[in-house]
């Protein structure tokens, strides 16, 4: 069958005129198995984009941390996490879908008269669900027959109210051995191939006389990303694509949304949509008209879920569910305060659920948000941070408020002395003695003749990768090779990072920008780091490894999984070791050993680093700590919003002693406020 060239022009205005008729509501979903996340845009998909203009998709929903596509289909069809629907591997083990059924059969209980069908390209669907749909329709791994059943059905004059359709690919190429990213050719044409099999299916959709009087909802799912496989607890397999389009979305485009869409926000969303009262205990919400996002107003919490209350606590303490709104890091959890008898009574101000750090196996877990200091909040002068924080015995709730502007740390070392470079100033500073050299910080520009050839002059670094006696420096989008014996930039620079670095460009955003760089001890690769994700570079062959970028994560670097994202820089130490920035902490890694050294953020107040205070001087604060009194207390922090602010990140943090046994650090109704 010839699937390219189908052609959208008219095809979006005709199939949603206007009718003297009403309109009667249908969805359909189409499941496209194994698509990850952050290859869309990448490849070459305009079905699925003609659907975004109507709607919104977003990459930023995770699937359970099974990662496989019984748990991810599981949560598409029920509505439920996998705590509830109960699914972890393939072959179903454990479901419960009595208690939890699929959404077709959910409509067929509540409106008999409409038709459902489910069309799938995975026989284990088809085998283990217990569908109560009108047709079911087992594929056999071969989307062209489920895409002529689809069309078939379409055609004729029964056709369904409800149509699920599941695509087996991309993941039989991801499994083929292509991987599941950008370089795998087959994995990118499979993905083309679905986006025109998508394209194919709404043209059958559209091209019917009927359609003229129809209203569809379209949802786009994904059960799954992956790497070389998929099943891992980690962001390349957990991120999944979930989309919305039709008259009855909200037209916002590519992921708008803090609060994003998620596998379990489906089966509520399609009852919606077709007038069908809500299920008791469903985990998702109607995001056809997502709930509004803080607007950037002074006065006004900026943080979402701050309260835990935008999804429902966990049952199952050892899930490792997403946190709408929150990046977690090495763990972090929402439970209904009754879950735990260590559990404190809620408070006035209190709701059903709170934060937890959920794996008291590991020092520490954290819950990180970050809030863009655009609009009226760029000219903010203080803020005020509250929360309400306690811990059991033994354990500690801290909240850290972080800002970042254009200063990154970044530097190297050189015979014992660690050369940092932060904003326009350039510290000297003796690991031996642990202490700032006298007579710094000085300006860069007096120090390091030629830099003033940036644009925006010898400040705001974003990385320095040293080759021998010539140091690479990399600010926005240029870099300079600077010669530090003769202590000169080379002729010719400035130069463009983009083309002259090649594979940069598939950062977030582009070649530019960059959060760290650094090299390993052996010198053939450098790592480029930006926002959650990282590229290795082959400095040999001048060019980025194949298979990147991959994500920050405890997985790729050991022991700094509470950190997943937005290095604030990273500088070389001596020997081995490398020194990773945030505002106010740090952490030493060791790239022989390739993990982190340091089981939690050391301070500059003491150790390794002690004496950099002035580093990061009014750019982070903490909030009082919760400890070991087993209730919750309000906290309130004020103070000033440091000049060159552009960006806000508040850490909740949950530390556990190395004999935790019960009970946690928890936390609840954070509140993040910019004021005049």
């Amino acid at each position: 069958m010839k699937l390219r060239g189908i052609l959208w022009a008219g095809l979006l205005c005709g199939a949603f005129a206007g009718s003297a008729q009403a309109e009667r509501n249908k969805v359909v979903i189409i499941g496209l198995d194994g698509f990850r996340a952050d290859v869309y845009g990448r490849a070459k998909t305009p079905n699925i984009d003609a659907l975004v203009k109507q709607g919104y998709l977003s990459g930023e929903g995770w699937t359970a941390d099974t990662a496989v596509s019984g748990s991810g289909w599981a949560s598409i069809i029920t509505g439920v996490e996998r705590d509830k629907h109960g699914v972890r591997n393939n072959d179903f083990d454990g479901s419960r879908f009595t208690d939890y059924p699929d959404v077709l059969s959910r409509v067929e209980k509540l409106k008999p008269g409409l038709r459902t069908a489910a069309l799938l390209s995975w026989p284990a669907l088809a085998k283990h669900v217990p569908w109560s749909a009108d047709v079911v329709f087992d594929g056999g791994y071969d989307d062209d027959r489920v895409l002529q059943k689809a069309q078939a059905l379409m055609a004729s004059k029964s056709s369904p109210d409800v149509l699920l359709v599941n695509f087996n690919e991309p993941d039989g190429s991801g499994h083929a051995g292509d991987y599941f990213d950008l370089d795998a050719p087959g994995y990118l044409q499979a993905i083309e191939t679905a986006d025109a099999r998508v394209g194919a299916l709404m043209q059958a959709i559209r091209q019917r006389p009927e359609a003229r009087n129809e209203n569809w909802l379209v949802v786009i799912a994904t059960d799954h990303g992956g790497s070389r496989h998929h099943g891992e607890n980690i962001p390349e397999h957990r991120k999944t694509l979930v989309g919305f389009s039709g008259k009855s979305v909200a037209a916002l485009g590519v992921d708008p949304l803090r609060l994003a869409p998620r596998q379990v926000d489906i089966a509520p969303s399609v009852l919606a949509h077709l007038g069908l009262p809500q299920a008791s205990g469903l985990d998702g919400r109607r995001m056809l008209r997502p709930v509004a996002e803080p607007v950037a107003a002074l006065g006004r919490n900026q943080l979402v879920n701050g309260d835990a209350e935008y999804s429902v606590g966990r049952l199952d303490r050892g899930y490792d569910s997403d946190v709408p709104g929150w990046r977690k890091g090495d763990g972090g959890q929402v439970v209904d305060y009754v879950t735990h008898a260590w559990l404190p009574a809620p408070g006035a101000r209190a709701g059903a659920n709170l934060f937890i750090g959920r794996d008291a196996g590991k020092p520490l877990n954290t819950l990180t948000q970050r809030v863009p200091l655009i609009g009226a909040l760029a000219n903010a002068r203080s803020f005020r941070l509250s929360a309400d924080l306690g811990a059991s015995s033994g354990h500690r709730a801290r909240v850290f408020l972080r800002f970042s502007g254009e200063g990154r740390v970044t530097g190297f070392t050189r015979d014992g002395i660690v050369h940092l470079f932060k904003g326009p100033g350039y510290w000297r500073y003796s690991l031996a003695e642990q202490r700032v050299l006298p007579g710094y910080p000085q300006a860069i520009h007096l120090m390091w003749p030629g830099l003033a050839s940036f644009a925006g002059g010898a400040s705001d670094l974003d990385g320095i990768l040293q080759k021998g006696d010539t140091a690479y420096f990399f600010k926005d989008g240029q870099y300079v090779a600077y010669d530090m014996r003769s202590q000169t930039v080379a002729g010719g620079y400035p130069k463009p990072i983009e083309g002259l670095w090649p594979g940069l460009e598939r950062m977030a955003g582009g070649a530019r920008d960059l959060d760290a760089v650094f090299r390993t001890t052996a010198g053939d690769r450098a790592f480029f780091f930006k926002g959650d994700r990282y590229i290795r570079y082959d400095v040999v062959a001048d060019r980025a490894d194949a298979h990147y970028p991959a994500y920050l994560s405890d997985s790729s670097w050991p022991g700094t999984g509470f950190w997943p994202a937005d290095w604030n820089g990273v500088v070389e130490g001596e020997g081995a070791q490398a020194f990773v920035f945030k505002p106010g902490e740090y952490l030493l890694y060791d790239r022989a050993a390739d993990r982190a050294m340091q089981s939690k953020p050391g301070s500059f107040h003491h150790g390794a680093l002690a004496g950099l205070e002035d580093l990061y001087d009014g750019e982070w604060f903490e909030l009082a700590s919760g400890a070991g009194s087993g209730v919750l207390q309000t906290k309130v922090l004020q103070g000033s919003v440091p000049v060159g602010a552009r960006v806000a990140e508040v850490e909740i943090r949950f530390e556990h002693p190395a004999d935790s046994g019960t009970g946690d650090a928890y936390a609840d109704n954070l509140a993040l406020e910019f004021l005049p």
